[in-house]
């Protein structure tokens, strides 16, 4: 017959760690309540100093979205092929996108101002204005590869105005670094253009001849085969 061995529950040597960690983080707690409540103080005031200036933000990127729209909304009127250009309008214009920029730098409303002023500069053939305002840009829009081709562009609009050809052809040839290029653009044009003013007569005719190559179907096209005829005419009289 088998003997029913007794199990005897062995004592407990040392405290449960459960309690024993309770009571240790209740001590340090009693001990150090003033800085704990100071530094619980301080963190509710840090997250609703973030929300209180998150919010901020957020109302002037919204009231600063509101006068930018009037802004390029009145752009789009006085630029308007069917309109006749006012300059006292342009002007005047360009003290809005001024004062958007002036008042909303941090926004991007503030930032885009900056290349309609170039724009417009362009308009009043203040050229050196203009070059500022694409290049305060550019510095800013480091993310927008679409909006950086407009202001390399103006840029090198501005520099023509300039009769500064070869830093025009500089800013055109940025745009090729650019990884994405919009397909309507007239990039080798500029630059043949450029190449033309500098009497580089073969760089100008292989921009032209690449402008060709891409875009067959331009309305530019017939205009720009006189060209090529009318360079390689030139270059053939002046051997």
């Amino acid at each position: 017959m088998k003997v029913k061995k007794k199990i005897i529950k062995k004592k407990l040597k040392k405290p449960d760690e459960l309690i024993s960690l309770t009571e240790k983080s209740l001590t340090f707690i009693l001990r150090h309540k003033k800085k704990i409540l100071l530094l619980g103080i301080l963190v509710v005031l840090l997250i609703g100093t973030f929300y209180l200036f998150q919010s901020w933000e957020r109302k002037k990127e919204e009231e600063a979205a509101e006068k930018f729209h009037q802004a390029v909304e009145k752009y789009q009127r006085l630029t308007s092929p069917f309109k006749e250009e006012n300059v006292e309008e342009l002007k005047g214009l360009l003290k809005e996108f001024d004062e958007i920029r002036s008042s909303f730098p941090r926004t991007s409303p503030g930032r885009f101002s900056l290349l309609y002023k170039g724009d417009l500069h362009l308009k009043l053939n203040e050229f050196d204005e203009a070059l500022k305002a694409y290049r305060a840009f550019l510095d800013k829009a480091k993310k927008e590869k679409l909006y950086r081709f407009f202001a390399l562009e103006g840029l090198g609009y501005a520099y023509e105005g300039k009769k500064e050809f070869e830093k025009a052809l500089e800013a055109y040839q940025e745009i090729l670094k650019l990884e994405e290029i919009p397909q309507w653009t007239n990039l080798y044009l500029h630059m043949a253009r450029c190449y033309e003013k500098m009497g580089k007569t073969k760089e100008a005719l292989e921009n032209y001849q690449t402008f060709l190559r891409l875009f067959p179907k331009s309305s530019m096209a017939n205009s720009i085969l006189r060209k090529i005829s009318k360079l390689e005419e030139d270059s053939f009289k002046g051997r």
